[in-house]
């Protein structure tokens, strides 16, 4: 990816014939959604409990609804997904009751947090847990993250429970 807006994800998914033999049982494209203006994500798999099932049942997770902490989060289990955000754009301060990995894949992004910024490259990693926080890409091209958002309870600061949210 050079800048220019990212195109589609494929996704392999591997398992087994009745024989046991293992295989790729879907190659295909996942279409990137609009969430935001400028920002796109692509649902790879999410997963209802951990630890997970998904290697006993023939079920496409990405099919699977992400209802919690504004559909970020599967209750219970995990949601693994790609971002892409535009050069100029932002994603609104959010916080989720999960611990998320971050891999920025491509771009630059800018990590807000209350009490100041971070500007990461390619390859570098976030954890983020339970924080609130925002994405920004100062561009010049588009920024794609890897992420897998772990289910969690929510933070607790002096027994306040910190509980998810968006601010807009």
């Amino acid at each position: 990816m050079s800048g220019d807006k990212p195109s589609a994800v494929r996704r392999l998914v591997t398992g087994h014939t009745n024989d046991g033999v293992a295989i790729i049982k879907n190659d295909g494209v996942l279409p990137l959604h609009e969430y935001a203006p400028g920002l796109e994500v692509a649902r790879i798999w999410v997963t209802d409990s951990v630890p997970s099932k998904d290697n006993n049942i023939d079920i496409d997770g990405a099919s699977r609804p992400v209802t919690r902490d504004n559909g970020l989060v599967s209750t219970g289990g995990t949601n693994c997904v790609i971002t892409d955000l535009a050069p100029g754009a932002s994603t609104p301060w959010h916080r989720a009751s999960s611990v998320d990995h971050n891999i920025l894949i491509s771009g630059t992004v800018v990590l807000k947090t209350e009490d100041g910024e971070e500007t990461l490259k390619p390859g570098d990693i976030t954890i983020q847990r339970g924080t609130m926080h925002a994405w920004y890409n100062p561009g010049p091209g588009y920024a794609r993250w890897f992420c897998v958002l772990v289910d969690g309870e929510p933070a607790e600061i002096k027994g306040e429970r910190l509980e998810a949210a968006i601010k807009v």
